[in-house]
């Protein structure tokens, strides 16, 4: 079923396609390349200066899939990554159904029902959506057979020492696959053996008492064997905060019932109406169970709250749907009210994960409660038919097979090995389009690493480079002031080289303008531009410091929106109307500055009106240039929230991560905002008069 579901859309096409959408599985393909290049080339497989040069970053924070890349190997070499991207993705789907399905057999001890089980943990909207983009979050086979493990020692099956040395081996596998996964494992894990500890009687809760000891055993043996990993994880830091925000990737509540376009009904007009509200993309939204199943868990519910192992199964699943809901109860993306997990968003690590991803652990007892129902006499033989018809129709998977897959063809520049005429072996290069807007992290593997970037997509960015305004120029904040010399500052901050654009790209027409700032002459070579850099051309630019580089775009955007939005109100639109798009309709932003472009822009800034006719003005920037703004203009804000949504006094502390641009909104009423504006115009701050470069030098 996964080959004719996932791989139809890969045949007769004449042009090579991946499973799934988006740039995550290009992205991943030069992942599943880097292991067996580092391992051939003798290099540190958890850092890598490739990308991001030449600062290079720390892989163990990433999507870097060391197993999966180790394993494809052979079939890397054969028959090329993206074949072996496919092969993953198709045989993950089954792999977890096969693992789902020997836990529902150990059960149930009926093989249909098990199936059926199995079925509906391989194929659940979670592994759906995953198949779209996300193949670490796809490797879950190891949670069922951890289970049947466990269940295995709680009958005295195994040893304790055999227990303890089989789930090591388990949960080396799955941290190799996703760290993610082993960091939620060990929490649902620990959940679940304490509900035990609660419901089951004396007998049965000592013998999951007996489990603490040799999983505290299995634990230690697999930390000690990723001893590397786990140094690289923490010896160099590690993320204070988040990476990705909690509360957007949360399951909407609707979701529950409403399915995504991964599920066949999901791509009714009414269906894809509702699930275009929920947060994030399609991959987080896998939360589906469905009307059927539902009414199928309510009938286990009532027949078996009862008996210890149906009060097990149903309060499990509450807390998995629960923890899934996240921070806060979001319907139809609008949150309404807090939840429990926003607890855990106070503990390190746990709270950098998705709630949304915990829907894994939801399909897995579902399937477990499916397989136990209908392997039970309850019910006749009819009403379980009707069950599974019904079960089938609401869950039967999308059977478009363009849906699926996505063309993934190598530029000519690429293929015919036209980069040689114009790179350098290891060059630094700044390749267009930039990061996760592009392919280029695959362009770059399929090039044997020829040329290092100075750019790359790999989850976090090094902060040194988040903060440069030029690269939130190239990734879609095409509203950059000074945009010519915010290029140069970035290209003689990090040895750039060699620009090289792809004129195929719908956003080459504002990139062209600014490179042509930089007085090179391009060479035009299969559908790209590459500009190539003198050393030393723009070498005053490098004595800036990168503070006064961000400091310098992020206030100089915050100034020409405040002036903007005092022109809106002096014309005298009303204030509750106030958006970007109202500012640049009325002609109030630069020309150059674009709104609700095609493709999705970075979001740098924004304006809103607020309650009492109070205006709100947001920028991204990191503390030091959060504190400049606020510094400048906290005699004229009523209320300065940073980072959103915290509120800001003079006795604020720095925020945890002040390595991470954070959004500022500085609040206003009417007067306020004008007072503020005409300041700005009777006496405009120094960077408005004084040129780029007569800047203060590097560490100033």
């Amino acid at each position: 079923m996964a080959v004719a579901l996932l791989d139809r859309g890969l045949v007769g096409t004449g042009v090579p396609h991946y499973i799934g959408t988006g740039t995550d599985p290009p992205m991943l393909m030069w992942f599943l390349n880097w292991w067996p290049y580092a391992i051939a080339h003798r290099l540190n497989p958890f850092w890598t200066y490739m990308v991001w040069a030449p600062v290079g970053v720390n892989l163990a924070w990433t999507t870097c899939v060391p197993l999966p890349a180790l394993v494809s190997a052979p079939v890397q070499s054969a028959f090329g990554l993206v074949a072996a991207y496919n092969t993953l993705v198709t045989i993950a789907l089954p792999g977890a159904a096969l693992c789902a399905f020997l836990l529902c057999r150990r059960l149930t001890g009926a093989f249909w029902p098990s199936l059926l089980g199995g079925y509906l943990f391989g194929f659940s909207p979670y592994m759906l959506g995953r198949a779209l983009g996300h193949l670490s979050l796809l490797a879950v086979f190891p949670v069922p057979l951890i289970a049947i493990l466990a269940l295995r020692r709680i009958a005295g099956e195994i040893s304790a020492r055999r227990y303890a040395a089989m789930l090591a081996l388990l949960l080396i596998v799955e941290f190799l696959c996703a760290v993610e996964l082993f960091a939620t494992i060990t929490v649902f894990g620990a959940i679940a053996i304490l509900l035990a500890l609660y419901l089951f009687d004396a007998e049965t809760r000592s013998k999951v008492a007996g489990l603490i000891a040799p999983t505290a055993a299995a634990y230690a043996i697999s930390i000690a064997v990723l001893a590397p990993y786990f140094y690289f994880l923490f010896a160099r830091g590690f993320p204070n905060a988040p990476l990705w925000n909690p509360g957007r990737y949360s399951a909407d509540f609707l979701n529950f019932v409403i399915p995504t376009t991964t599920i066949w009904i999901g791509a009714a007009h009414a269906a894809a109406a509702i699930a275009a509200s929920f947060g994030g993309f399609i991959q987080e939204n896998g939360a589906y169970i469905g009307i059927p199943l539902i009414v199928l868990v309510e009938d286990f519910r009532r027949r078996n709250w009862t008996t210890p192992t149906g009060k097990f199964l149903i309060l499990l699943l509450v807390v998995t749907i629960i923890a899934t809901l996240g921070p806060g109860l979001r319907i139809m993306g609008r949150e309404t009210l807090a939840l429990p997990w926003a607890l855990m968003l106070k503990l390190p690590l746990i709270s950098s994960a998705l709630p949304a991803r915990f829907a894994m652990y939801v399909s897995l007892v579902v399937a477990i409660i499916v397989a136990l129902w209908f392997a039970s006499g309850a019910r006749s033989a009819t009403t379980k038919y009707l069950a599974a018809v019904a079960i089938a129709i609401s869950l039967f998977p999308n059977p478009h097979a363009s849906y699926w897959t996505t063309p993934l063809e190598l530029p000519a520049f690429f293929a015919n090995r036209a980069y040689r005429a114009e790179l350098t072996p290891n060059e630094i290069a700044l390749v267009l389009p930039f990061g996760q807007r592009g392919s280029s992290m695959y362009w770059q593997a399929r090039t044997g690493m020829y040329f290092r970037m100075a750019s790359g997509y790999t989850g976090p960015w090094p902060f040194v480079f988040e903060r440069m305004p030029a690269a939130q120029f190239f990734y879609g904040a095409v509203d950059l002031p000074e945009a010519g010399d915010q290029l140069k500052a970035y290209l003689a901050r990090f040895g750039v080289q060699a620009v090289v654009a792809d004129e195929q790209d719908p956003l080459f027409p504002v990139w062209r303008p600014v490179l042509e700032t930089l007085g090179i002459a391009a060479s035009r070579r299969d559908g790209f531009r590459v500009y190539s850099i003198p050393r030393d051309a723009f070498a005053a630019y490098r004595k800036l410091s990168p503070a006064y580089v961000e400091t310098r775009a992020v206030s100089l955007r915050f100034d020409t929106i405040l002036a903007a939005v005092a022109k809106y109100l002096a014309a005298g639109h009303d204030p509750a109307q106030l958006s970007p798009p109202a500012l640049k309709q009325q002609g109030l932003l630069p020309a150059d500055w674009m709104i609700d472009t095609a493709t999705v822009a970075f979001w740098d800034w924004d304006t809103l009106g607020l309650d009492q006719g109070k205006i709100g003005i947001a920028v991204l920037g990191s503390y030091p240039v959060a504190k400049f703004l606020i510094d400048r203009y906290r005699g004229h804000a009523a209320e300065i929230l940073y980072p959103v949504p915290f509120r800001w006094t003079p006795d604020s502390k720095p925020p945890r991560d002040q390595v991470k641009p954070l959004m500022l909104l500085l609040v206003f009423d009417r007067p306020r905002l004008i007072a503020a504006a005409d300041q700005l115009r009777s006496s405009p701050p120094p960077e408005l008069t004084t040129p780029f470069l007569g800047a203060p030098a590097a560490g100033h």
